[in-house]
């Protein structure tokens, strides 16, 4: 018999933001992989996903509403095996990236569906690639490549059986019946604090409204650099901070920069996998948690990195809340204009796999030869046209890569903003590193100025939006 729960905090927090999204535009909530499964079986495959089917309940899950539309979850003994298969002559990366566009495209209904499925791609028979898109309901990224980790170790194993490895991993509506009961208590009441003491020290917003009634549209741009990567390491190593808090820090200050404001409400992309017991939970943790950074201008780096990183643990350790309660928190706290909180910039950092602990530290960056040349900065038609109208992700292969994807509102930052903010970030990971007193002030001064910082950190000429 299927079991009715209630939602989690991650699960109720991914619901009221696909609530914001018209009916053509749902499929921008699915979370698309491409995974590489050559030299696996096809039966093996098949085997390997029933047992992940069996072992997570949130492929197995479907969502409902109940009389008063409040929403909950219904977990099903089982559901059908949704995986389509397509047979090709020969298979190039190509073909895998087009099935993933057309599964990407295709939205889940937002009731009544478990919210995923895939197309295994073989070439003469022989599995290539599996192409799966899952709605935001069902799993983040770390689920998602979770799930990948699992199909493949069972898969090569001749796919396994739900009664030897089909063991359910922690449940989600577990994690609801606990954050929802009274051993939660305590984090709901200091998720409630801070969202007030935030509220009440503002902004509300950083951006200006837009037009109602106007197109929502995005222009985004990519910077790569391998030496911003090292040079992000080395200032973190520097300043003890983590490289996530130094990035976090510098978008703050460039946006400050940008809109001439002292004051900046970052939305952190928290993930919600602290606790060793639900870490492995298969679903959606993710939350976005408010972070004011406040932008001194006669502040040291040194001491802004601090200030920012300590800012930052605060917000991760209240990052699960009830998202219906700071809603009505926000609309108890309204700004002198009358305007309510809302996350307009959202930065999210996703890191790699960390090496293992008996890897000796990195050399510092200065002292290095082999740290490869050549950043790039690139404009891409964006890969969704709706959400936050400021959204910074930093895809971090420790201090080996760092990609910077910054994807904005035209009418509210345009091309030139967005260009500096990204030259401010890399100007700000070489002061912290190499110059340390430098003022914050002197940072945006120099950010302005557009001088040239070394085509290893940034390109000299940056390449033009695409219209």
């Amino acid at each position: 018999m299927p079991v009715d729960a209630p939602l989690t905090f991650g699960q109720l927090s991914t619901w009221r933001s696909i609530e914001t999204f018209a009916t053509d535009r749902l499929m921008e909530v699915n979370v698309p992989a491409l995974w590489d499964v050559e030299g696996l079986q096809a039966p093996a495959i098949d085997r390997a996903l029933r047992v992940l089917t069996y072992r997570h309940e949130s492929l197995r899950t479907t969502f409902h509403t109940d009389a008063d539309g409040r929403p909950f979850q219904r977990v099903h003994p089982e559901v059908p095996l949704r995986l389509d298969r397509l047979d090709l002559p020969l298979v190039t990366p190509q073909d895998g990236a087009r099935v993933l566009r057309e599964l990407y495209a295709r939205p889940f209904p937002v009731v009544g569906d478990p919210g995923w499925h895939g197309t295994l791609i073989c070439a003469a028979g022989r599995p290539r690639y599996l192409a799966v898109s899952m709605s935001h309901m069902v799993v983040d990224v770390w689920a998602i490549r979770e799930l990948e980790r699992q199909l493949k170790e069972l898969a090569a194993r001749g796919g396994g059986d739900p009664a030897a490895d089909g063991r359910p991993g922690p449940a989600p509506r577990e994690l609801a019946v606990l954050q929802h009961g009274d051993a939660w208590a305590g984090h709901r009441r200091g998720a409630e604090k801070y969202w007030k003491k935030i509220l009440a020290g503002g902004p509300l917003s950083n951006l200006p409204a837009r037009t109602p009634g106007s197109d929502e549209r995005r222009i985004q741009a990519t910077l790569r650099s391998p030496r911003l990567a090292a040079l992000v390491a080395d200032a973190a190593s520097a300043h003890r901070v983590s490289p996530q808090s130094v990035l976090t820090a510098l978008t703050g200050a460039a946006l400050s920069g940008v809109l001439s404001r002292n004051r900046i409400m970052l939305s952190l992309m928290c993930a919600n996998r602290f606790d060793p017991l639900w870490q492995p939970v298969v679903s959606t943790m993710n939350q976005l948690v408010p972070l004011l950074c406040a932008v001194d201008p006669d502040a040291p780096l040194s001491g802004f990195l601090k200030r920012a990183h300590l800012s930052s643990l605060l917000a991760y350790r209240h990052g699960s809340y009830d998202v219906d309660a700071a809603a009505r928190l926000a609309a108890e706290a309204p700004g002198p204009d009358g305007s309510l909180f809302v996350h307009d910039c959202w930065f999210n950092y996703v890191a790699e796999a960390e090496p293992s602990a008996d890897v000796p530290p990195p050399v510092p960056a200065r002292d290095r030869a082999d740290v490869p040349s050549g950043a790039s900065l690139t404009w891409t038609p964006p890969a969704r046209e709706a959400g936050h109208p400021f959204y910074l992700r930093v895809n971090a292969e420790g201090a080996h890569q760092v990609e910077l994807t910054l994807r904005s509102d035209p009418d509210v930052l345009g091309e030139e903003d967005v260009t500096a903010v990204l030259r401010t970030i890399a100007l700000g990971a070489l002061r912290a590193a190499t110059e340390p007193e430098a003022t914050v002030g002197a940072l945006l001064d120099d950010g302005r100025a557009r001088g040239e910082l070394g085509a290893d950190l940034f390109p000299r000429q940056p390449a033009l939006a695409k219209g």
